[in-house]
């Protein structure tokens, strides 16, 4: 049973309802993710021309090995994930303080 918020507040739900509902999605996505990273392990495990190096092909990058450099991220795209990131949550927070007003208020 998936637990539904819109009747009741985020309190008012039970705990052995929410740790029904946890178990019972770990059951399906447990399995799941180690039967899927071990055939991404098994399946895809590429070893490296230097050294027998081994590289698990968990992505499209370990396809082809690369050297241990730096990445290509340039540092103004990795401060604009920063920025982004931060702005998000404090939009998200100015979000939050605009709807306990405007229920304050009605």
């Amino acid at each position: 049973m998936i637990s539904d918020c819109v009747y009741c507040g985020i309190l008012d739900l039970n705990d052995s309802g929410f740790f029904q509902d946890t178990f019972e999605l770990l059951l399906v996505v447990v399995p799941a993710a180690i039967c899927f990273t071990l055939w991404r392990m098994f399946v895809t495990n590429k070893s490296g021309p230097r050294g027998g190096i081994e590289v698990l092909g968990l992505d499209d990058s370990s396809f082809v090995y690369s050297d241990l450099s730096r990445s290509g991220i340039s540092t103004y795209l990795r401060l604009l994930y920063c920025m982004t990131g931060i702005f998000t949550f404090v939009l998200g927070l100015l979000a939050t303080e605009i709807v306990k007003y405007l229920q304050s208020i009605t």
